[in-house]
């Protein structure tokens, strides 16, 4: 591991957790090396990988002072954040953590770091992705960044298209999370001492986690930019089994925790019955249109949902109530 000369703290630092993704980094860490903004470094930490993914990371930290490669136990991605950041120099302003497949925009770090800097309340700022597939290519058939732009908010007690004018708050991130991946996301490092290390328990949804987190203590400035291609693989982690009932349990965590002020509890109360309203009407509509097209057993079975939603609304909350404490950085 290479000594980073310099004298003074970089204005950001990026983690790139990375776990055999070697056929991978080279492009993400290059599109970090060539961000148009320079004063940022980037800790690279290899969790346990069995392919050539520590030379890689071993072969930019020599090159480019600015990456550090340090090696490390298979222990999982968040496990591999939480080393990464604690790597990081304390004195840097803002922090990002970008996946080991993902790709920046040039201008990525610039754009991100200009809507900070017009906006100081923000607690931090994030863009858009549009998907890559395994060798680069730009895909047609979805649009990534039409879906990052569909936000939900609470308004009152309904759950609306949030304007593309605000920003990302909490009364979005509790509802459901169009903000991914965490490449997206520039954030100051106040913030995250703040809301501590991201959740080693949750084998996925973790990053949404952290931002409910967050935004406990503020908003993310939104910019309605492409800033990131999002490569999508058969390995991603959003593909990986149990993913859906892993964000299920973010979605509960983020809702009992003790960590809500009262105005947020009653946010994510409201966000919750608003929500089973707006399933009741969707499993009405479809089981209609399935009926219209005589697929009776399809319109049964969407019917069939519509109870219980209407008991989650009833009740109140989700299940099951799961909390776990956060946990404070800590440097040895």
């Amino acid at each position: 591991m290479n000594e980073r000369p310099r004298a003074a703290a970089p204005l950001i630092s990026v983690v790139v957790p990375a776990y055999n993704h070697g056929r991978f980094l080279d492009h993400t860490l290059r599109s970090i090396q060539q961000q148009s903004f320079v004063d940022w470094e980037c800790v690279v930490v290899d969790d346990g990988s069995t392919d050539n993914t520590s030379a890689t990371a071993q072969r930019y930290a020599t090159e480019d002072h600015r990456f550090r490669a340090v090696r490390t136990e298979n222990n999982g991605e968040s496990a591999a954040r939480n080393h990464g950041y604690l790597l990081t120099d304390p004195g840097s302003e803002f922090v990002t953590f970008m996946d080991s497949d993902d790709v920046w925009l040039p201008n990525a770090l610039a754009t991100l770091l200009s809507r900070l800097g017009a906006d100081s309340a923000a607690i931090g700022a994030h863009g858009l992705a549009e998907e890559i597939d395994e060798a680069g290519r730009l895909g047609s058939a979805w649009s990534h960044s039409d879906f990052g732009r569909s936000r939900q908010g609470l308004e009152g007690r309904r759950l609306i298209p949030w304007p593309l004018d605000r920003p990302t708050n909490f009364d979005v991130l509790i509802n459901g999370n169009v903000l991914f991946p965490p490449g997206l996301v520039l954030a100051r490092r106040s913030a995250y001492e703040r809301a501590g290390r991201f959740d080693e328990n949750f084998t996925g949804g973790a990053d949404w986690d952290m931002l409910i987190r967050l935004s406990r203590y503020g908003y993310l400035s939104f910019v309605d930019e492409i800033i990131l291609h999002y490569r999508r693989h058969g390995s991603n982690m959003g593909a990986a089994p149990g993913i859906e009932l892993q964000a299920w349990l973010v979605r509960c965590k983020g809702f009992h925790s003790p960590e809500n002020s009262a105005t947020q509890q009653t946010i994510a109360r409201r966000g919750w019955r608003a929500y089973q309203l707006q399933m009741i009407g969707q499993r009405w509509k479809s089981g209609l249109d399935r009926l219209r097209a005589r697929q009776v057993g399809r319109s049964l079975n969407a019917f069939a949902r519509i109870p219980v939603h209407a008991f989650r609304f009833v009740r109140g909350y989700p299940t099951p109530k799961l909390i776990r404490a956060s946990e404070p950085w800590k440097r040895d």
